[in-house]
This record gives C-alpha cells, structure tokens and sequence, in this order.
C-alpha cells in the first residue's frame, strides 16, 4: 500500500480526503491550465515562455513538473499517482494511458467515485493532446457517474465540482465561453454548498476571466473584488499563495498590471512566512512577467505598428526592416534588425521607462532561477531574462548561455522540455548563432515531440525549424517542415498555431514566385485568425506584442499582394498592369477585417458586432452622394482604394513613398496643425498628403458629383484630420463634408431623422489637476438654446448621474464638455467626471443602461443618435493615440460620435459647438457630417489656422 500521499485521495480517512481534494482543487486547477484552468491551451501558449508560439513568452506558473524517474505501479493508487506525475512532467500520451487503466480497473470494482475521479484526470489529459471529442465524452462520462452516484457526502460534491471545473476548461477551449461559465458558476454554488472557500476562490476565478472574454467588464471586476475577499479568509498558507499567483496572473492577463504586481507582492511576502521555496521562485517569475509588461507597455506608446515585419520577431522589439514587395529586393536577411530607430528613441522618456521595467524583470528572473527547485521554472527563468537582454539590446555572457544549456539537459522529456528547447531556439537566432547548434536543438525537441506523441508540441518544432531554414533561403526544406507542422496542426484543429504556419507557407510561395499559391495560404491565414477572435484578444495586449507581431503584418502582407502587378516579371520589367477589381475586392476586405481586428485587440474582447450589411449598398444608397477612401501604409508606399456611388468598379492608386518618409511627414503635419502660427510650411505638408490620398481621385470625385469623403484611415494617417488637407488654394472641408469610419462592416443603420433631446455635462472647475474650462457653462448653455436638454455641471457630472439619466429619459444626444484622453492604451483612454475617470468600458455600461432597462420589459431601445466629446485630445507622444477614439466611438453605442483630436481653447468649442447645433436642427435633411462642416467652416471665416477647425471630427455614421 502506497504512503498517504498529496495525491493519493481514494478510501482515506474523510477529513484527510477533504484537505487533499481541497489542495486539488486548487493547485489541480492551476497545473492544468497555468492559469487556474482558465485559459484555453491556445491562450496558456501565449503566457509561456518555453510555448514557441513565436511571440514574447512568458513562464507559466504551475505546479512545477518533477525530475524523477516514474515507477511501475504496484496498484491501483500508484497508477493514479503515475499518471499525475506524469501529467505534471508534460508526459502526456504516458498520462492518459495511466488514468485510463486507472478508470478501468475502477470500474471493474464499481468503484464509480474513483472512477470518475481518473476519467476527470483523463479528460484534462486529453485536452492537453488536442483529443476534443475523446475529451468531451470522457468528461460526461465522468458526471454522469457523479450525478448517478447514491453518495450525497462532501466529498463527492468535492469531485463533481472539480468535474464541472473540467468541463468548463473544456468548453472554454472550444470557444464555449457561455457554457463554460455555466459549469463554473454550478462548480462556485457547490463550493459555496459545502463551504469551501479555497474551491469556490478558483471557480470564481475562471468565472471571471470568462466575463472578461466576454466583454463584460463591471461583472469581471465584481467577481475580482469576492475573489479578493474569498483569498483574504484562506489561513496562511501553500494553498493561500497558490491561490494569490494565480489571481495575479489573471489580473495581469486582463491588463491590471499595477493590481497584479500588489496581489503578487502579497503572496511574496507570505512565502517569507512559510517554507515554500518552490513558491516564491514562481510569484519571482510572475512579478518578472508583470515588469516586463511594463516595459512592453511604455515601448508600445513610443513605436509604430510593426507592419514591417516581414518574418515573426522573437528578438526584443527590434523592428526588422523588410518591404512589402520582396521581389522587388533581396529576400529578407533576418538577423538585419534595425536598431537605428530605437537607438534614435533612447532620449525619450517611455523609451527610458522601458529601460527601467526591463532591468527590474531581470532581476526578479535571476531570483527566481536561483531560488527555483525545480530544473523546469528555473530554465524558464532563465529564458524570460535572456527575452529581456534582447529588448535591451545587451548580449548574454557565454556563462549564462551555457547554463541554460546544461539546465535544458538535465530537464526530463516532457512538453515543457521540448517548449524550453524550441524558445533557446529562438533566441539564438537573434544571437546569430550558427544554424547548425540551432538546427540539432530543433531536430531534437522534434523527437522528443514525436516520442511523447505530443502532435501539439510537434507542430511547434517542425514549424520553427522551417522558418530556420525559410531564413536561410533553403525553400524546399523550409516548406516540407512548414508543410508538416501545419497538417499536424489541422489534425489536432489548433487553428492558433495553425495560422502561423499558413502564414509562413504564403512567405516561402512567395519567395518561389508562386504568387497565386502565396495569396491562397495568406487567405487561409486570414480566414484561420477570423475564427479565433476571442482566443486571440483574451490576453493583455501589453503582455504580448503578438498583434502587432504575428497577427497586423499578415493582413499587411496580403494586400500587398493582392495590390501587386498580377504577374512579378511585369513588375520588375518595369510595365505597369492594372490590379484586378478581383483583388482589389479581397483588399479592401482585408483593410476592413483589420480595423475589426485592431480594435478587438485594443478592447481585448471580440465583442465588437459586425453588421452584415454589404459595403457597396451602404454608399450605393447613400444620400448625399458620398466616396469612402480606404488609404493603408505600406513598407514602400502608400495604397488607396476608392469606392465611389452607383459605381460596380473600385478605384485604386499607388504613392511609392518610403514608410519612414510617410512617418516622418506626418508626424511634422501633426505637430504644424496643433501650433497656432504656422503657415507656408504648413500648407506645404498638408498639400503633400493631400497629393497622396486626394489628388488622384479627384476626376472620378467630380464626374460622380461626391459631396461627401468618408475614411477609412491606417496607422499615423488617423492623426491627421482629413479636413485639413490642402490642394494649394483651398482646404478640403470647403469642398466636401468629411467623416471617418473604424470600418463599414461597424456602421450602424440610420435613424429617422427626429427631434431629440440632449443630455448635457461638463466640468467648469478644476479636477484631478486638469485645468478648469470656464466656457463650458456658456457652450451648454447655448446648446440648450437650441435643443431640449437636461444639463450636469460639475458636482452633478458623475458616473453614477449619467447612468441615471440615461437609464430614466431616450436621449438623442449625449454631450460631455470635459477633458479626455484617448490613447492606444485602454486603460489610458478615458473621460474626466467630478467624482473621477470614467473609461472606455464603463462609460459603455453607463450609456447602455437604457437599453438593459428596457429590454427587461421587452421593449426595443432607441440608440444614442450623437455622442459629443468637445473638449478631448490625443495623447501626447502616442503615435498610435487616436486608436482610442476609434474605440471610444464604436464601444459608446451611439451612432455616431464627435470628438476632437487635440485641445483647443473653450471659448473656439462654444462657438463651433453652438453652430453645428443650430445647423442640425434647422434643417431636418441635413447630415450630421455637412452640419460639422458648416460649423467649421463657420469658425475658419473668423480663425482661419486648422487649430481651431480642423481637429474636429466625425466617427461613424454620417448621415
């Protein structure tokens, strides 16, 4: 009879059976998943550092897998015990076999509590194999045993609510979010049932990270607080710090880093109190992971979109400079990172900030791999600082390379093992180490793979070791390995890793001249990571640069291609050949899925509706006559595709300006339009721009009598106000309404055009040290001269206030004169009220009640026609700012949303504000888009510079 072990529950002693399925509970939850069986295993990928996802990794920190060698079993407990040792060493296709063997000879004993508990095992298992259908049934087997079960004690209570964790991981990792809350919240009730705090901490933690995918932000972070609560009444103990690691973790996922690291911090302090080694090295990975987000973050702010990226990056931040048309040049060397940009940012503060974050990762990896007693978080460690030396641009020493390699060598064969290898893998690349340690690392972990039967882990190997020799320019071997890893990846149906070899498989067609095959595997890329939205925005965006790494570059890729010459030797003799309207179809698509998929990122839910109306009938029927330009930035110019009214044809014209060059202008016309006394220089950027998106478009404008541009804008070109341009004799707001678009496949359908009321708010005096704006009052006031409102000022303005109201009253419009910041970081993204920030989450919540109350009693509610933020800016130094006001328009719920780019004095507001109401409610016609234009216009007969017209803007609908 085996020792009374952690794990060995069967025929015990109750008491002693109820504190080890307590302790399973938990820590079973956290070793399944990495992060309390919470994360699909396509999402636990993107954590860990030894996953080879091809992203920044980060460890997980699970229970840590054993060294020792495993032992045939001498009975029943033992073979369970084998297969969780087993299951802990990553050996998984050896685990399942155990608990299978395990379920057998339970079954044979009408053992049918047991049984369920080794079927339970061995779904987790399975899950882990990519076996979803073996899984599925094998975990209804195991509640249906539970269910069926004559014994009404705690502890089989105990088993089936681990079972309901199980099956909630399950549906979770097959996009089941709304089932997979429904198991966890029955798992939470029979905690709460038998009054187990430890067991319902952990089902409220999956609850909550499922809210989160959801999109549904104030019930996630009311979970968050019972959690906390929950944790506060555990004793002191193992379990306690397991359970505080995995609330961090989770808080880090949702992008609460600053929570993160105090919830962390606390469960550091506890290991001091405790004999838990093993522990604290993991909360040092956590906290290492937590300051590397920071890093991320503040470089995030300072760069651009990676778009450039021709080849994944797995070397710190460096940008790989590489075009978009690689037939064009010589095939991209990878190792050419450009450290020029970066180098050229050292001065600036979030540069410096990053710099700061980094180091402090560092040196809590260091601690952790000195204090870890497992080889396998250890190495993790060790690989997590060697990812930070490459952000920072600083070459390991050769000590700490060779004892990386020794640890890898003394790791036992798992999962984990074969993750570590491929991550080394990586960062040797971005070492420019020979090619040949690099490859035998590779062939190794591919075996290791295939004697584990790990079809998963396999994938990743092959795949890697044909980018190895993709950049070495050997196509045929790189596309037999690509080739391989992406079948694997079908057979198991991981369309996360799948995506990646479809993309790398267009690159090497592409390289062989194959062009029709190249847009067919870029297609498939696109279409595999439509099907994956949730899974692919559940995580912090500054956790990982995944996006703007693996996921933007291959949308941008594809309509360069698809925006080619149709045939390369044309282009490359020189003649010039008019792209398809075939392809000029899937481009614009392709534009349209990536601001869905910028913004789904940026709110890290995929919970943004997409309207199914077709983009041609919606300016087809549109009155006045109206053009939609969808311009996007290229590595060596600029594309723009026209839809004009009435017209079956789209337009498209072609700017070869080198990227940096566009960059560098716009970046000058920003900053030109924002100083009040520029002018000549001023006029001359501005015409230039216009020149690149306008000019050539302008006989197609004329013939077709457009009255109205609408864009659909990329990158920096977002900061520009397209009112502004200039065609050396006038501005193009004196010509055409204009209005921007996030993308039509989000535009809402039009209102019957009614009078409506307006609920108004502002802030007058000075909050949270921004400045007082003593000409809201005077703006509100004039609004109300004109329309009905109901006004808010200063200590009225709160959340709570505007909740209320838009709860009780169908206001049209909704206008916050306060300050306001939109950022491409949401959590920098708000509106300022009395009693504090509101952002963007929660102000959708606010202005949304309406429709909750109403639908309770199955009532249609009429949506916000306007939402008007008058006094908000960009901002400063976020060269990807104005994402967030893309979000803050299609998050909002209203129709259409106007807001301004940058600050410009009240007393220019009122007086624009007040105008564009008038305009909108004397003439019932009249759109949205041409009363601002009149408005603005009305302002530059009295101020003539753009400061004080041109960062107005009209997101959405226009009509």
């Amino acid at each position: 009879m085996a020792k009374p072990g952690f794990w060995n529950i069967a025929r015990k002693k109750p008491a002693f059976l109820r504190l080890r399925i307590i302790l399973l509970v938990l820590l079973g939850l956290i070793f399944s998943s990495g992060v309390s069986l919470l994360l699909s295993d396509s999402r636990l990928m993107a954590q860990n550092p030894s996953l080879p996802t091809g992203k920044l990794f980060y460890a997980s920190t699970s229970v840590s897998s054993t060294n020792e060698q495993v032992k045939a079993p001498s009975n029943t407990e033992q073979l369970m015990q084998q297969g969780k040792t087993l299951y802990q060493a990553g050996q998984f296709a050896e685990a399942a076999q155990s608990f299978q063997q395990s379920a057998r000879v339970y079954e044979s004993q009408k053992d049918a509590f047991n049984q369920a508990l080794a079927l339970n095992y061995l779904s987790l298992t399975e899950q882990k194999l990519g076996q979803w259908k073996q899984a599925s049934e094998t975990i209804t087997t195991s509640l249906n045993l539970l269910n069926q079960s004559k014994l009404n004690t705690s502890d089989t209570k105990q088993v089936l609510a681990l079972a309901l964790n199980t099956q909630g991981s399950l549906q979770l990792a097959l996009g089941q979010a709304e089932n997979a809350l429904e198991s966890w919240q029955k798992a939470a009730n029979i905690y709460a049932e038998i009054g187990d705090a430890v067991g319902k901490t952990g089902s409220l933690i999956n609850q909550a990270t499922t809210f989160q995918s959801l999109g549904l932000y104030r019930r996630t972070m009311g979970i968050f607080a019972q959690i906390e609560k929950n944790l506060l009444s555990i004793p002191n103990s193992l379990v306690k710090v397991s359970g505080l690691r995995s609330f961090g973790n989770v808080l880090l996922a949702s992008g609460d880093i600053d929570k993160s690291q105090q919830v962390l911090a606390e469960g550091l302090a506890l290991t001091q109190q405790l004999p838990a080694s093993q522990e604290e090295s993991s909360i040092l990975l956590s906290l290492g992971n937590a300051a590397f987000a920071l890093g991320n973050r503040n470089l995030l702010q300072d760069t651009l979109n990676a778009e450039d990226n021709f080849l994944p990056s797995h070397c710190g931040q460096g940008t790989i400079a590489q075009s978009d048309r690689p037939w064009r040049k010589p095939y991209p060397a990878y190792r050419s990172l450009n450290f020029s940009q970066k180098e050229n940012r050292v001065a600036g503060m979030q540069t410096n900030n990053a710099k700061s974050y980094y180091t402090k990762a560092i040196d809590y990896y260091q601690k952790s791999a000195n204090t870890s007693t497992s080889t396998l978080t250890a190495v993790q460690a060790q690989l997590n600082r060697l990812k930070v030396l490459q952000s920072l641009q600083e070459q390991p020493t050769n000590e700490d390379l060779r004892a990386i390699q020794s640890s890898l060598s003394n790791l036992t064969s798992s999962r984990g093992a074969v993750y570590a290898k491929v991550n080394f893998a990586q960062s040797l690349v971005c070492l420019a180490n020979g090619d040949r340690e690099i490859i035998e690392l590779l062939n190794t972990a591919v075996q290791q793979a295939r004697d584990l039967k790990d079809i998963r882990a396999e994938s990743y190997s092959l795949g890697y070791l044909g980018q190895i020799y993709e950049m070495s320019k050997q196509w045929s071997q790189a596309q037999q390995y690509t080739e391989s890893a992406l079948n694997l990846a079908q057979m198991i149906n991981a369309p996360d890793i799948a995506y990646q070899w479809q993309w790398q498989l267009g690159r090497l067609l592409l390289a062989r001249d194959d062009i029709k095959g190249a847009v067919t595997a870029y297609t498939a890329a696109v279409e595999t990571l439509k099907s994956i939205r949730s899974d692919l925005v559940a995580l912090n965006p500054d956790v990982q640069f995944d996006f703007r790494d693996e996921v933007e570059p291959i949308y941008r890729q594809l309509v360069a291609l698809l925006l080619q010459p149709s045939q390369i030797s044309s282009a490359k003799a020189g003649i010039k050949e008019e792209v398809s309207q075939k392809n000029l179809k899937q481009a614009r698509d392709a534009i349209e899925t990536l601001q869905l998929a910028e913004l789904d990122n940026f709110f890290r839910d995929a919970c943004i509706t997409v309207q199914p109306t077709q983009i041609d009938e919606v300016v087809d029927n549109t009155n006045p006559p109206t053009a939609v330009f969808y311009s996007i930035i290229l590595a060596d110019r600029i594309e723009t595709i026209v839809k004009l009214p009435l017209s079956p044809e789209l337009r498209h014209y072609t700017t070869d300006k080198p990227k940096a060059e566009v960059e560098s202008t716009l970046e000058e016309l920003r900053q030109k339009l924002e100083q009040r006394y520029t002018f000549r220089d001023r006029e001359e950027l501005s015409q230039e721009v216009y020149n690149w998106i306008i000019k050539s478009a302008i006989p197609d404008l004329e013939k077709s009598k457009v009255k109205n541009l609408v864009f659909v804008l990329d990158g920096s070109l977002r900061n520009i106000p397209m009112a502004a341009l200039y065609d050396g004799k006038q501005y193009l707001i004196e010509k055409y309404s204009i209005a921007l678009s996030p993308g039509l496949q989000l535009l809402a359908p039009n209102l019957k055009r009614e009078r409506f009321e307006a609920l108004t708010a502002g802030l007058t005096q000075s909050r949270l040290d921004f400045s007082p704006l003593p000409n809201v009052a005077d703006e509100l006031q004039q609004i109300a001269a004109v329309i009905p409102s109901k006004q808010l000022v200063n200590q009225d303005f709160t959340d709570t206030s505007i909740e209320n109201q838009v709860g009780s009253a169908s206001y049209g419009v909704v206008h916050l004169a306060t300050h306001g910041k939109f950022s491409s970081q949401l959590q920098e993204t708000f509106i300022l009220a009395w009693n504090g920030k509101i952002n963007i989450k929660q102000l959708r919540e606010v202005l949304q009640t309406r429709e909750q109350v109403l639908r309770r009693s199955s009532r249609v509610p009429p949506p916000i026609e306007l939402l008007v933020l008058s006094a908000c800016e960009t901002a400063a130094g976020d060269k990807r700012a104005a994402l967030g006001l893309a979000g803050v328009a299609v998050r909002s719920g209203a129709r259409s949303t106007l807001a301004s780019l940058w600050q410009v004095d009240d007393r220019s507001t009122s007086m624009l504000m007040s105008k564009f109401y008038q305009e909108l409610t004397l003439d019932p016609n009249i759109t949205k888009a041409e009363a601002l234009r009149r408005a603005q216009l009305f302002v530059l007969q009295d101020k003539g510079h753009p400061f004080y017209w041109a960062p107005y803007v009209l997101v959405g609908n226009w009509l």
